[in-house]
């Protein structure tokens, strides 16, 4: 463990940005700022959110000289030992709005011997009229060299109560192992980690019997006292007695309903007791959480060291619940500047991601969407509020024929800024304009605040056609390089291993907390280098249906040097890192 000394920020990243009041001489509202600055709290955030200081210009990380590093992703899956598939029962031809969501993919060290291991929800089967059947997930432990071995088994993981979708992993109860917790129709199924290899489900005694119809959820301590709670995202009123039938382009053909036929769901928001239960309290967001939600990510988007939420709609306004302590929210999606796209209409949104695209270190909103809509980047302007610049950031040249799911920001080619992964594939049988597999996109940040698509050779697994559905991006072989998971519906799952010749270094830290959750999700990390400064954040949630792991991971360019990091911890301590080791993992525990 490399020393540091812990200290509170006194940097602009850190600090509110100072504007004189009417009436009162610059001069002296400078002295008056220091004063206060003085005896304002030793924290990394403050009560009014904090709108902080765009890098000067020599501070922004310019696009490199040279040209652009095509990434090479080879497709390991079968040599992996990994044979995991997403079933919806299509087969039955019913085309029931179930079928449609798919499954996602989730990662974590569930036996703690320091490599990442796999899990996959399983879907299920159906007779109409009847309640709908789970097939358990799979759970697949990391050998070493990119070679896994399915532990369902043995780790007691095998139950699957509900047809089910997604997955939420975290360790909620701060005892050093990570839980999972299983989204589906009909409820959830919490399986708790017991330490020695094994998990047991225990979401009735958990008191996690929420029975709706979930899709995503996200772990986050919202009202800050250390344990983390849990915002569990609904869909649609889809059952067998509101099972309207909708029609295909041919005559007897049935086609699988838009969610504009049903009416949307309410969201609900567990806190933890600090026990291993939880106990719900949707007031806590208010009446405003009816959408038809898909995607959730847990994100401080302003700063202010208090947990936020962002949830994406499918054809409703999507909605941003701003903390306003004690875990009480205000949803302020409309107000933001989040609610819409760039036209100011709702769109069919779906998978979500956190990056700074930019380099301004404030933490900005990705969204993937339905077809006949461009996809969403939100840019943080402080202060909780944000503009839609999808057509300034380049993404409208992508056009409107995709449907996107889970998709993930991270730096793959050590270019010093965050690019973009989207998973995509239709929901329908039947689709007019575009077709039912589609192409994975890889969207390469140029440094100047635009993304442009990347192209690959012909039979690369960016080139061919999937039904897409969750993504994450992992180094599963710890080689610094970072590796992608994708789940499809009907079809295997896919294990991408980068193998891509990069010169450069990485930096990657793992948090863990003591006073705050042991993830540390809520955490702020500014790392600095002689290139300038990359935020990263960890969040809860995010992609699609799908979980990443809590690690954070910055790219560094061919000669570049790291002269420290800055961690402002979920409470808003702030620690500072002197000692910032290259082309290794560091673990720091919170003071």
């Amino acid at each position: 463990m490399p020393c540091f000394t812990q200290s509170f920020a006194d940097s602009d990243e850190y600090c509110v940005a100072a504007r004189c009041p009417i009436g009162i001489p610059r001069r002296q509202f400078a002295l008056l700022f220091a004063c206060w600055m003085a005896l304002a709290p030793a924290s990394g955030c403050w009560n009014s959110p904090p709108a902080n200081v765009a890098p000067q210009q020599g501070e922004r990380r310019a696009e490199a000289k040279s040209p652009p590093i095509t990434p090479r992703f080879v497709e390991v899956t079968e040599a992996s030992g990994v044979s995991s598939a997403y079933h919806n029962h299509e087969e039955s031809g019913r085309r029931a709005i179930v079928e449609s969501l798919g499954g996602g993919v989730g990662v974590c060290d569930y036996d703690r011997d320091g490599r990442f291991d796999l899990f996959f929800p399983g879907g299920g089967t159906f007779e109409v009229g009847r309640p709908l059947r789970g097939i358990p997930g799979t759970l697949w432990r990391n050998r070493g060299d990119m070679r896994f071995a399915n532990a369902t088994a043995a780790a007691a993981i095998d139950q699957a109560d509900h047809y089910s979708h997604g997955c939420a992993i975290a360790d909620c109860d701060n005892d050093g192992f990570p839980d999972i917790l299983v989204t589906g129709y009909g409820g959830l199924n919490f399986f708790r980690n017991l330490g020695d290899g094994t998990f047991v489900e225990c979401r009735v005694s958990a008191g996690l019997t929420d029975d709706q119809w979930s899709s995503s959820a996200a772990w986050g301590d919202f009202n800050g006292d250390g344990d983390l709670d849990l915002y569990v995202v609904h869909y649609v009123d889809w059952s067998w007695t509101n099972d309207p039938s909708c029609p295909g382009p041919r005559p007897g053909q049935r086609e699988t309903c838009s969610p504009m036929e049903f009416k949307s769901l309410p969201d609900v928001l567990y806190f933890s007791q600090g026990d291993g239960t939880f106990r719900r309290d949707d007031s806590a967001i208010g009446p405003e959480t009816t959408g038809k939600g898909l995607g959730v990510i847990a994100v401080d988007v302003n700063q202010d060291c208090r947990l936020d939420v962002y949830v994406a709609n499918d054809t409703t306004p999507n909605l941003l619940f701003i903390n306003q302590g004690a875990g009480r929210f205000e949803e302020q999606g409309v107000t933001s500047g989040t609610a819409f796209d760039h036209r100011g209409i709702p769109n069919g949104s779906m998978g979500l991601a956190v990056l700074d695209y930019d380099g301004d270190l404030r933490p900005d909103l990705w969204v993937t969407n339905y077809e006949k809509e461009t996809f969403a980047l939100y840019r943080n302007d402080g202060g909780g509020n944000f503009r839609c610049l999808t057509e300034n950031a380049g993404i409208a040249a992508l056009g409107t024929l995709y449907v996107g799911f889970g998709t993930v920001a991270a730096d793959f080619t050590r270019s010093g800024v965050e690019d973009l992964v989207v998973s995509n594939g239709h929901i329908m049988h039947f689709p007019a304009y575009s077709p039912v597999k589609q192409e994975p996109l890889y969207l390469r940040n140029n440094g100047r605040a635009r993304f442009v698509r990347q192209t690959f050779p012909n039979g690369d697994y960016f080139s061919l056609k999937h039904v897409g559905r969750g993504v994450i991006a992992v180094d599963l072989d710890q080689d610094g390089k970072l590796d992608l998971v994708f789940s499809h519906t009907n079809a295997p799952a896919a294990i991408l291993q980068q193998q891509t010749e990069l010169q450069g270094s990485w930096v990657e830290l793992e948090l863990i907390g003591r006073r705050s959750n042991r993830d540390a999700i809520g955490s702020r990390v500014v790392l600095e280098s002689s290139r300038g400064k990359q935020l990263r954040m960890i969040v809860g949630g995010g992609s699609y249906l799908s979980q990443n792991p809590y690690t954070v991971n910055f790219g560094l360019p061919p000669e570049t040097s790291v002269t420290g990091a800055q961690i402002t911890w979920p409470d808003g301590a702030v620690q500072e890192l002197t000692n910032v080791p290259t082309g290794a993992i560091q673990r720091v525990l919170e003071p």
